[in-house]
């Protein structure tokens, strides 16, 4: 009997295998590539998914006999480190999934070979970087480092460096660390009554994730505020720590058990007591849904945890159909490109983010289902940046065609990948939470102020020359809700990165100041309440009293000192050699004798044995200094510290100009 093709039967996914010793059997794994090669050699129905299939293909072309046995096994590798493990070829391409009798579970193998190569092999320093988020979020996230981390990812000439040395590649925008976590500042109401559903539990844990909580809290803001709106009581998982995922993609399935057995103890406690548990990120949802009950089939807590996992759209569209979703949308969103992100695709819920934006009035979706190509850490990756950038360049396309007001995945880091590849748009990107949250209108910042204000719109067209950037004075009332500032964002962003380059002076190779003012610090201000979504009126008055105190007030400048060092290693031994430079850094106006910083007043950033690499800096004046200044007088900075000397005679004109702008007329 000739072999059918295809199958009619739903796609079935066997357990992995990983603790039979055969598992990680090198020639065994060597024999089923080929024969899972061959049979994709013969119907290449994949080959438009990523690059590992036609690399695949190219081997085969190009060898001595045009067919697989020509390729020499070594170039296995090749196909196994373009994969990604995004499932796309099971879930949509492949005719011979499981139950056929060919048992084709290509991204699986893959899983297989990585953890063959990990166990025999193991992995460089840089992709055990990547794959520890929770120790890369709780390292990055400290006071005063969070700022340097942010600044360096931003930085040409780090960058550079970061991929040479690391393979990170240059050119791929990094998401940016928090100052504030989102589990640490997380404010969840579990004080409605429970009302349970046919399809759902009527209260809600949540699993915050290693993004969320370190890379974008306000995600998860979001989420409770659409879950206090509607009513559900909420609370964090009491303990967390990453999924799992970004150690799976690596093939240490070790450490992932390890992390399994940290989760899955506070994750059962939660679906024990009769909560659904919501993950924003998708790949943290597939983990607990598919990926650990595969790797743990009997574990019956494993199980237990995948039944109560939802994701949070999933979870919403069954509280609609059991008619306990509130619909009082206030605010229409206009015009929203929505890509699915792959790892949400393969949960098979349908698609259910787009089921419930639509029901937002006057609102368009124009949905994308396609892989954008990124995955968690593959796109970062000097080695498959480009190749990332082909992947996501029909998506980028499909995403822009509709002129959106907003680009939008579930998948964060999909969407800034897509906003990269997409580049200069009116629209902006913001998560599907975030836009259901402001569709119900639960902004929470909004004092009476009018939000037609635009900063953007208010600055000089001569910033270059050293006029002043106008901006209200900054207090609460002068703040902009999200919504009004989200609108203005790109503009205003692109004009303070203008304004600083008039405030920055490089002191040397290694030390920059950045003097800040009323138009930086509103814009930190700004960002701040953005990113971390912070509604509440004590935390917004918090930013407020944290960030006045760095505008000059009119006799005195204050700037952040920067100490760069791009090399960890090579910092980590300045920092211990230059203790006690920012008290040596001086400014001085010719005819007068110079005037060192005021360093630190809000906080000790140093101790007996190093420096930080983040300083805040006070310069006070006389009124003759400033009289001086006026009148033309030379303006010149440096430092004067036994490890590290530096001197700018001359301070740019329009540097200069800008400084003068913060001093009052004497």
């Amino acid at each position: 009997m000739a072999t059918r093709e295809g199958s009619l039967e739903a796609p079935q996914r066997h357990p992995i295998d990983w603790k039979n010793p055969d598992f990680y059997n090198e020639a065994s794994l060597n024999q089923e590539m080929e024969r899972v090669f061959d049979i994709c050699h013969g119907c290449r129905r994949c080959v438009n998914l990523c690059t590992a299939f036609p690399r695949l293909f190219d081997l085969i072309d190009d060898s001595a006999t045009g067919e697989l046995d020509g390729v020499n096994k070594q170039q296995f590798w090749e196909v196994v480190d373009r994969c990604y493990l995004c499932d796309m070829c099971f879930m949509t391409k492949c005719p011979y999934v499981p139950p056929h009798e060919w048992n084709i579970d290509f991204p699986h193998l893959m899983l297989r070979a990585k953890a063959v190569k990990y166990k025999n092999q193991g992995a460089g320093f840089r992709d055990k970087l990547l794959s520890s988020t929770d120790l890369m979020g709780k390292l990055a996230t400290i006071p005063v480092v969070v700022q340097t981390v942010n600044a360096m990812n931003n930085t040409p000439a780090v960058r550079k460096i970061m991929d040479s040395a690391l393979g990170i590649h240059a050119e791929r925008k990094l998401p940016e660390y928090a100052a504030n976590k989102f589990r640490s500042n997380a404010k969840p109401n579990d004080t409605f009554p429970v009302k349970n559903g046919a399809r759902t539990p009527g209260k809600v844990a949540i699993y915050a994730t290693c993004y969320i909580n370190y890379n974008e809290p306000g995600i998860g803001h979001d989420l409770l505020k659409i879950l206090e709106h509607n009513e559900i009581p909420a609370r964090l998982v009491e303990k967390e720590a990453c999924c799992g995922m970004p150690k799976l993609e690596l093939g240490d399935l070790e450490a992932v058990e390890k992390l399994k057995n940290e989760n899955i103890p506070h994750l059962l406690k939660m679906a024990q007591e009769g909560y659904a548990i919501l993950s924003a990120v998708p790949s943290c949802t597939l983990m607990y849904k598919q990926e650990l009950p595969l790797m743990f089939p009997d574990d019956e807590a494993v199980q237990a945890v995948a039944a109560a996992m939802f994701d949070p759209f999933e979870y919403l569209v069954l509280r609609n159909q059991d008619n306990l979703l509130k619909t009082d949308f206030k605010q229409p969103l206009g015009n929203v490109a929505y890509h699915i992100p792959c790892h949400q695709r393969v949960q098979n819920v349908g698609k259910k983010t787009r089921d419930i934006l639509q029901l937002i009035p006057d609102t368009k979706i124009n949905t994308v289902e396609r892989c954008s190509g990124h995955d968690g850490t593959w796109g970062v990756k000097s080695e498959h940046f480009a190749d990332s950038m082909k992947i996501g360049r029909p998506v980028f396309k499909q995403m822009a065609a509709s002129n959106p007001d907003y680009i939008s995945s579930d998948c964060a880091i999909a969407a800034r990948h897509i906003e990269q590849g997409i580049g200069e748009s009116k629209a902006q990107k913001l998560h599907p939470l975030t836009l259901l949250r402001m569709a119900y209108g639960t902004d929470g910042t909004d004092s009476g102020q009018n939000p037609e204000i635009n900063l953007a719109q208010s600055a000089s067209t001569t910033i270059s020359s050293g006029e002043k950037l106008m901006t209200p004075p900054l207090t609460r009332e002068s703040l902009l809700t999200l919504e009004a500032y989200a609108k203005i964002r790109k503009d205003f962003r692109a004009q303070v990165m203008a304004h600083k380059k008039t405030r920055k002076v490089p002191l040397g190779e290694n030390v920059t100041l950045i003097f800040e003012d009323a138009v930086t610090i509103r814009y930190q201000v700004q960002e701040m309440l953005h990113v971390e979504r912070i509604f509440q009126e004590e935390e917004i008055a918090h930013e407020l009293e944290t960030y006045s105190p760095l505008i000059p007030d009119g006799h005195n400048w204050k700037a952040t000192m920067m100490i760069e060092y791009p090399d960890p290693a090579v910092r980590a031994e300045k920092l211990t050699t230059l203790v006690g430079v920012e008290d040596k850094v001086w400014v001085k106006i010719s005819g007068h004798p110079p005037v060192f910083a005021i360093a630190d007043e809000d906080l000790e950033r140093e101790n007996s044995e190093k420096t930080s690499s983040v300083h805040f800096l006070r310069f006070e004046l006389t009124v003759e200094m400033i009289r001086a200044l006026h009148q033309g007088s030379v303006l010149s900075m440096g430092i004067d510290h036994p490890a590290y000397q530096a001197t700018v005679d001359l301070v740019a004109a329009d540097v200069r100009a800008s400084l003068l702008n913060d001093l009052t007329s004497a």
